[in-house]
């Protein structure tokens, strides 16, 4: 046993109370109801009202006699048409596409001015070595290449790499192939134009066609993509319609910039030597603002502000906490305190920081991360914490210091992801993550302050309190783990067939695996699963834990019948479910 560890276990438990009872429960909920106050709406990146938050924590850190800046990072708030046309010509005929309805840019769409290039139906643009192709005797140079959005629910799809099947990934092999532009074919109609993630700008325009926008063009598409259905084979070898068949298309996009904040704090440690060492507190502080992007609450949910109560004012409001605690006793290293911008659109603050650290990189030692971490059941209170980089003896160390009552889940890999923790980790520093779950509020405008739990988030801050200390007093901090840092994927693309529909409790529970709601319109809301229910059998698999979950649901396809059975309170229920693929 290391020296860290043995300090670990050696720590006091006293720090883990709240101090001054309910007086941390009141600040964390005067500053969780600031955050997600309608007047923020919704912390969107790009928006003034980020600026504010930012603005807020940086008053808050002087006033605690901390020092403190704003550091911004560019980001593309906004995507705008200068200049458009588009002209689908057959033979002597042609019909002009109207924007926003039959045809629309991608944001990262490049620009274009081209007359009369010609039309190549590529199917779906998927390309195996060895195995099916679309592209296979086709010449894709300084033709406009047509492609399907949505892959078809069929057996030669359904182990695809995760990479294949990115719809980002099949447009730069085109882009590579020097094809003119791509023409993506959606379901229904074309899709808005928006901030896109991925790449800022690509070399080649790429344009969301409706499902009925192009029309003759490339002949029977729907007998087309039926016997690619039927036979799992391209049927693009024999379409050349070209010259007569041709897209003549003007472009020119204005992509607006903003300057997005993340706010950075110090608690300086006492220690002469040791004060040079960092150890990182971290939370975003973004959210989605009006729901134009990332939200989960459908169609009516567009224009709503977004609040973001556990996602993620929790978070930063519990930095906030911490720093208030941990600046007394003063710890012998330092404490950077970072609040980031841009996490929902991809860890863009974070990785910015990462990239342009405000302090030494190499003197950053541990990072703890907190995100979403407002809905401890007060019942049952159970935390997940990650540990993505950290030694699997520091996490069993962690646990064993957590407050009577208090359940921990720990994972080192593929349940701990998707947090600003990812780019610390992959800058090789070890992190914690602490999380209470998803819920069916994640990513709605019913995400507000009145459903956090703050005297959980009271007794989280409690928790944190003593692990930071601990850290932060320790002669020697653990190493980073390679082997832990690494975040499985599914490379044959198994679970990703099927879209089922379950908000997932990560924690360990050992009757099965709990869900904490259903997605609307979704299998398992169909089959009448409800949050709180326990999935114990999938088709002939028992089921344990999220990881047997996703296993049974990457052994069935999509059309699939099986049996699901899970426990409501005391008693063990089932029904058929037919299984549909993602979209």
């Amino acid at each position: 046993m290391g020296p860290w560890i043995t300090a670990f276990l050696a720590a006091t438990l006293v720090a883990q109370a709240p101090p001054a009872g309910s007086t941390a429960e009141s600040r964390l909920r005067r500053e969780v109801a600031f955050l997600a106050s309608p007047e923020l709406k919704g912390r969107g990146n790009g928006y003034p009202e980020l600026d504010r938050a930012a603005a807020h924590l940086l008053r808050e850190w002087k006033a605690l006699g901390l020092k403190a800046q704003i550091q911004r990072f560019p980001f593309i708030a906004k995507v705008v048409r200068e200049e458009q046309g588009a002209l689908l010509s057959q033979g002597e005929t042609g019909r002009t596409l109207a924007w926003g309805r039959d045809i629309e840019a991608f944001g990262y769409s490049g620009d274009a001015d081209f007359r009369m290039k010609p039309l190549a139906f590529l199917g779906y643009g998927v390309r195996i070595p060895g195995g099916y192709d679309d592209l296979a005797g086709i010449e894709v140079r300084d033709r406009v290449a047509v492609i399907a959005r949505t892959l078809p629910d069929t057996e030669v799809f359904a182990h695809l790499p995760r990479g294949e099947r990115s719809l980002l990934a099949r447009i730069k092999r085109l882009e590579s192939a020097k094809a003119a532009a791509v023409l993506v074919l959606e379901d229904g109609p074309a899709r808005p134009l928006q901030r896109e993630e991925g790449p800022v700008q690509l070399a080649i325009p790429v344009l969301s066609l409706g499902a009925d926008a192009i029309g003759t063009a490339c002949g029977d598409l729907q007998a087309r993509f039926k016997a690619i259905r039927e036979t799992g084979r391209p049927a693009s070898q024999d379409f050349i319609y070209a010259p007569w068949t041709t897209l003549t298309l003007r472009l020119k996009l204005r992509r607006e910039e903003a300057q997005v904040p993340n706010v950075v704090a110090e608690i300086p440690g006492r220690d002469p030597k040791l004060r040079k060492e960092y150890i990182v507190l971290g939370a975003h502080l973004d959210h989605l603002g009006l729901g134009e992007r990332h939200s989960l609450g459908g169609a009516e949910a567009r224009g709503q502000v977004h609040p973001g109560a556990d996602d993620n004012a929790s978070g930063a409001a519990l930095v906030v906490e911490l720093a208030r605690e941990l600046r007394r006793p003063r710890p012998r290293r330092s404490i950077l305190l970072l609040h980031f911008g841009g996490e929902e659109e991809g860890l863009l603050g974070s990785s910015y920081w990462i990239q342009h650290p405000t302090h030494p990189l190499e003197s950053v030692k541990f990072m703890f991360n907190f995100d979403m971490v407002g809905r401890l059941d007060a019942a049952s209170p159970r935390l997940l914490m990650g540990g993505l980089g950290a030694p699997k003896a520091a996490l069993e160390a962690a646990k064993q210091l957590a407050p009577e009552g208090f359940a921990i889940s720990a994972d080192v890999g593929a349940a701990v992801g998707g947090s600003d923790h990812m780019s610390f980790s992959q800058a090789k520093i070890p992190t914690f993550f602490f999380f209470t779950g998803i819920h069916g509020d994640y990513h709605r405008p019913t995400d507000t302050a009145d459903r956090i739990d703050f005297a959980g988030l009271a007794k989280l801050a409690g928790y944190g309190r003593t692990l930071v200390l601990d850290l932060a007093n320790a002669d020697a901090l653990p190493a980073f783990d390679p082997d832990t840092a690494k975040v499985p994927m599914r490379g044959d693309g198994g679970p990703m067939r099927i879209a089922f529909g379950t908000l997932p409790d990560y924690a360990d529970n050992p009757r099965g695996f709990r869900i904490n709601g259903v997605s609307k319109g979704s299998t398992a809301e169909a089959l009448g699963l409800q949050g709180g229910d326990i999935i114990i059998r999938f088709g002939d698999r028992p089921v344990r834990s999220i990881y047997d979950f996703m296993d049974a649901l990457g052994a069935h396809k999509p059309g699939d019948k099986t049996m699901v059975q899970w426990i409501r309170g005391d008693h063990t229920m089932q029904a058929e479910a037919t299984l549909k693929g993602r979209p």
